[in-house]
């Protein structure tokens, strides 16, 4: 039995417009199933299926646990909205084995030369992660999304930088996307790297240059 393929993405709020999801679709060439979790569905693509979010969301970005409610969407893959697609990514479905599969921050031990990890505005009392949930596969995580919605006010204050922290820390059980896969631009000396499927633009709400900085270097370096 072929199993469906969906890529999921959660937008609600003002950080994005629907553009952000309809490039999602429009680079990935229309081929898989496409669901949006949303407030606000004006603009989405008439392809990507909406969702209509039934509650406000979670403070300190903590609304992307309650995605795994989902269970009945095949295999998700999961991308939040500050990605960029730079290859075909049908063989990162192929990852997926029966557990569900996360980003670790190797550039947090690698490749800081450029930049202090320590220099990101996060304060050092609070709990950090090595996990990135920019990315994530998964077909059935229900039992995280009981987890957390037992005890939701009690992890959004223990967590105030968000659900990677969550993640990394209760225990869970993931595997790790290979290193090659995917990159941060900003973490990984603010260049264009081709060679991987995946970049995710994370620290642009402190950084908002690098998004325009990262489409310049990529249009120029493909030719355009």
């Amino acid at each position: 039995m072929i199993t469906m393929r969906t890529i999921l993405t959660l937008k609600y709020g003002d950080k994005y417009d629907a553009n952000a999801v309809n490039s999602i679709y429009e680079h990935t060439e229309g081929k898989y199933n496409y669901v949006c979790v949303t407030d606000d569905p004006k603009d989405l693509d008439p392809n990507i299926q909406v969702i209509y979010m039934e509650d406000a969301p979670d403070p300190g970005c903590m609304e992307k646990l309650n995605l795994f409610k989902h269970n009945n969407l095949g295999t998700i893959l999961y991308l939040d909205l500050d990605v960029r697609i730079q290859k075909p990514i049908d063989h990162l479905f192929d990852l997926y084995n029966g557990t569900p599969l996360i980003i670790w921050t190797w550039w947090k031990n690698k490749g800081m030369k450029q930049m202090n990890i320590h220099d990101f505005p996060y304060r050092s009392d609070f709990p950090l992660s090595n996990f990135n949930s920019s990315v994530l596969i998964w077909e059935d995580l229900t039992h995280i999304y009981e987890y957390y919605n037992k005890n939701k006010d009690d992890f959004i204050v223990k967590y105030p930088n968000g659900d990677d922290t969550f993640l990394y820390h209760e225990g869970f059980t993931f595997e790790h996307l290979p290193e090659n896969e995917v990159y941060s631009y900003l973490f990984s000396g603010r260049k264009y790297r081709p060679e991987y499927s995946i970049c995710i633009l994370n620290g642009l709400s402190h950084w908002p240059e690098i998004e325009e900085e990262y489409d310049e270097l990529c249009l120029h370096q493909m030719g355009h």
